[in-house]
């Protein structure tokens, strides 16, 4: 038997590592279930304030997972929440060889508007939307079944700022123009990385992350396909400059060329050999590493913990101008960055330590 955290959580393999902690598939004694478990330990105010943060998101819907529990054992806290099985859109891609087929894209793209709709409903901005974070239930060959997830740096979107500067919070790539340039945190900011994941789930590409956002250039993808050249409407709604333009998620899962290809799921014209297989088992078998033993590796990561960095600017850069980004199709597509700035009102908590946090999440989670 692994280690059992807290008398409960036996951490059975780890699915995925970063800067926050580690990912784990735990086996949950007192329910009896599998679950996800995110731990980190408490280095930091800022790794402190995104866990209290994470853990109070508490919204119901077939899109959204969002944390079940919590527990705190000396320095190490961690929070539970459902396991999907199926990867993740990152991981989809790369099976795929670097692109989607259309439908694929319209099905996943509907299915995220579905689940930033309740989202933004709840007041809440995500602010690291990217294939990562967009994690898949296993379906075989049948229509996928997406869930966002990840909301770490997630704020309501009323939300003071509690800073005096704008600082930059973000994955580098997907990022708005706004909010690279510290914008106060909007939904509209979230309908632009989403366009950015359309982008890159047809073409394989997506803007650099190292400076500014450019403004994207569609106009020399266009290809006359019908289904090719809706995905790419898609993308020049979700990603206009000016965010006052970009549509709600409630007025794109009504933009006609969405509800064309989503009703064609079916089409015979359209089929595909693309699928969403089960990559972690439901039996607990840990090691006394708490590594996996099974002859074969270990599935890639499902969903990278984000990075914890300093801001990667503290005060908007001087105005100039930036050339606009044309992407390409390549038959291998550009390598996926995995950075996300720190939150930087971390000094909300800084001296806190085990008993400040629980009192925190106490007071917070009743």
């Amino acid at each position: 038997m692994g280690e059992v955290f807290a008398g409960r959580y036996e951490l059975l393999d780890p699915i995925a590592a970063g800067g926050m902690g580690t990912v784990w598939r735990v086996h949950d004694h007192t329910a009896g279930d599998i679950k996800a478990a995110k731990m980190l330990r408490q280095a930091d105010a800022a790794m402190l304030l995104r866990f209290v943060r994470e853990q109070s998101v508490r919204i119901d819907h077939t899109h959204v997972v969002t944390p079940q529990s919590w527990a705190g054992v000396d320095d190490r806290v961690l929070f539970t929440m459902p396991l999907v099985r199926g990867g993740s859109v990152s991981g989809l891609v790369k099976r795929a060889g670097g692109t989607l087929p259309p439908r694929w894209i319209a099905a996943l793209t509907d299915q995220t508007l579905q689940a930033l709709e309740a989202v933004h409903a709840a007041g809440i901005v995500h602010r690291d939307i990217k294939p990562g974070n967009l994690l898949l239930e296993p379906t075989g060959t049948g229509r996928p079944h997406l869930r966002l997830t990840d909301f770490g740096i997630a704020v309501p979107s009323d939300e003071p700022r509690l800073t005096h500067v704008a600082m930059i919070i973000g994955t580098p790539g997907y990022m708005a123009p706004e909010q690279y340039h510290g914008a106060d945190p909007a939904p509209a900011a979230d309908i632009y990385a989403l366009g950015v994941v359309i982008l890159e789930m047809l073409t394989g590409q997506r803007p650099p992350g190292d400076g500014p956002p450019p403004p994207v250039d569609i106009a020399g993808l266009r290809s006359g396909r019908p289904e090719h050249d809706a995905i790419l409407d898609l993308v020049a709604a979700t990603t206009a400059p000016d965010p006052a333009q970009r549509p709600t998620a409630a007025a794109l899962l009504a933009h006609p060329a969405l509800r064309s290809l989503v009703a064609r799921w079916d089409d015979p014209a359209l089929a595909d050999d693309l699928t969403v297989p089960e990559e972690y088992a439901d039996t607990p078998e840990p090691s006394p590493s708490h590594l996996p033993t099974a002859a074969h590796p270990p599935p890639p990561p499902r969903a990278p913990a984000p990075t914890l960095r300093p801001a990667t600017a503290v005060l908007p850069p001087p105005p100039g101008a930036v050339s606009p980004y044309s992407p390409t199709r390549p038959d291998i597509p550009a390598p996926q960055g995995a950075r996300t700035s720190a939150p930087l009102d971390a000094w909300l908590l800084l001296g806190a330590g085990v008993v400040g946090l629980l009192v925190a999440l106490f007071l917070l989670l009743g």
